[in-house]
């Protein structure tokens, strides 16, 4: 589990089927000293799981990544530049589970986006 540790929710909004998180994130946190001393990058795993937790947060249950249509990595996110992002996510239930549509950004720049499904589990 990512949250409380390696980022921080400040705010969480959410409106029908959108899910707007401030986030806060920990350039002092461990996983840093391995990537990469001096210079920090958030792994895109993490992005993945920040990206599952606030939305386990939402929905108040356990879920897995079943599939994903595509997972993106569109620039290099470096939490002592950037220590606050916004993850939003778009999502909906069908019988596969849910689906999400979802990103974290800054201002202009898009860090990640990603198309998946979850399920409860």
């Amino acid at each position: 589990m990512l949250a409380d540790s390696f980022f921080k929710i400040n705010s969480l909004v959410q409106e029908k089927n959108t899910v707007t998180a401030h986030l806060f994130l920990n350039a002092a946190h461990v996983i840093f000293d391995g990537h990469f001393p001096g210079m920090p990058v958030v792994p895109g795993v993490c992005m993945v799981e920040m990206i599952k937790e606030i939305f386990e947060e939402v929905i108040g249950q356990k879920t897995k990544l079943k599939s994903s249509r595509h997972i993106k990595f569109l620039n290099v996110l470096n939490p002592i530049v950037h220590a606050e992002v916004v993850a939003e996510i778009n999502y909906g239930e069908n019988l596969e589970g849910y689906t999400l549509v979802a990103k974290i950004y800054a201002g202009d720049i898009s860090f990640f986006k990603m198309d998946s499904i979850l399920v409860i589990g």
